[in-house]
């Protein structure tokens, strides 16, 4: 990247621009809002941040193109980012920047196009101005033997014109797209730290959901060290957020899952557990205005995840329960948690929870189950649990 050239960044949005003018406004602004919380986060100066809404366009003028590039494709709502130069529209401006940023890149031989989009009134066309750049460029890089080639160049050189500027630029870094975060509402996350809760979480967080996760401790089931995976893997997942410092929760249901293998047949112990962890969760969901719940959960992956069983797990609450793997092979998992820097953390050596039966149901039946649980009041186990909940403030690594 030659930094060093550029002086801003121009951002794209995508889906916010397909909304009605009152709703996108307000998305512009949140969207706005969350690239300068990033920056602040990571300390990252800049001059001006300014709105072009005619055409999905942010203008980020900042000294520091490389740190910003790297923070802000992280943001959700940005489909891409590519570091820029402005010029004024006069064409000898344009002609002079064009060969400025063509220079360093072309080498012998190489193959280029120019690509010029123009937004305002001007005496000259798009097309006028990619011929004329196009030949000032061969003309005055004539000794490296370069040609053009508009079906399929080595490089491209893009100038949009808009009114009296131009900007100019040959790269293009692809964000997350999505809506901006927190402009859909909040979501309790049931996450383990595992690889398919963290992934649930982000595919959700994309949507533009607030999530709040909730992690429930088996101990003595389980050891500390599923403690600590969980709030590293935290760290990495909310550098997709706007925030410095988290706020996450911790539910005692090591407790809780004691009494059920005491008065539940072993095999329906995994059913038991979920649904009083999707308990806890609708209560925290009241106490926070949050509408639903999300999982990592997939359909058929493991016992629990049986069509039969989801069915059952539903039942336990009233709120939305969201799946955003549902449908996914646990190869894409895995790939997605690689690619969001999250899979490292997941994979950190954790001992299974030693509450699981050999032999686990997979085709729970609902009625049996509401007499169980009628039969020994679990709905107060639940509460208990839910009173032993820690508020925990987790702060982000820069």
């Amino acid at each position: 990247m030659q930094e060093e050239f550029f002086n801003l960044l121009l951002i794209r949005y995508g889906e916010i621009g397909l909304k009605s003018k009152k709703v996108r406004r307000k998305l512009e602004n949140l969207l706005t809002n969350r690239i300068q919380q990033m920056l602040q986060r990571k300390q990252i100066s800049y001059e001006k941040l300014k709105l072009f809404p005619t055409r999905g366009r942010l203008f980020l003028y900042t000294s520091d193109i490389a740190k910003a590039s790297e923070e802000l494709k992280n943001c959700f709502g940005i489909v891409s980012i590519s570091p820029a130069f402005q010029v004024s529209s006069d064409r000898k401006e344009i002609r002079d920047a064009a060969l400025k940023l063509a220079d360093p890149n072309l080498k012998m031989n190489d193959t280029f196009a120019i690509k010029t989009r123009r937004v305002g009134n001007h005496s000259f066309t798009s097309q006028d101005i990619s011929t004329e750049v196009g030949a000032f460029i061969l003309e005055n890089l004539a000794e490296r033997k370069i040609s053009v080639n508009l079906t399929n160049p080595m490089h491209t050189i893009n100038i949009e014109i808009r009114d009296q500027n131009c900007f100019l630029f040959n790269q293009t870094l692809q964000g997350f797209a999505g809506l901006p975060y927190g402009s859909q509402g909040k979501l309790i996350s049931l996450i383990s730290g595992g690889i398919d809760s963290p992934v649930a979480s982000w595919l959700i967080m994309k949507r533009g959901c607030d999530i709040f996760p909730l992690y429930c401790d088996n101990t003595p089931f389980t050891t500390s060290a599923a403690y600590e995976r969980v709030t590293k893997v935290l760290r990495e997942l909310f550098k997709y957020s706007p925030y410095k410092q988290i706020t996450f929760f911790s539910a005692p249901h090591g407790h809780t899952l004691e009494r059920i293998k005491e008065v539940v047949p072993p095999k329906l112990t995994c059913i038991f557990c979920k649904r009083t962890m999707y308990k806890v969760a609708e209560r925290l969901a009241h106490r926070l205005n949050a509408k639903g719940i999300v999982t990592g959960e997939n359909l058929g992956q493991v016992a629990s995840q049986t069509l039969d069983n989801l069915y059952v797990l539903n039942q336990s609450v009233k709120i939305p329960i969201f799946r955003p793997l549902i449908g996914f092979e646990k190869n894409e998992t895995m790939n997605l948690s690689r690619k969001l820097g999250l899979y490292s953390s997941s994979i950190m050596q954790v001992p299974s929870c030693s509450a699981v039966p050999q032999y686990p149901e997979t085709h729970g039946t609902l009625e049996k189950i509401l007499d169980i649980e009628k039969e020994n009041e679990i709905d107060k186990l639940v509460d208990e649990e839910f009173q032993g909940i820690k508020e925990i403030k987790l702060t982000l690594i820069p």
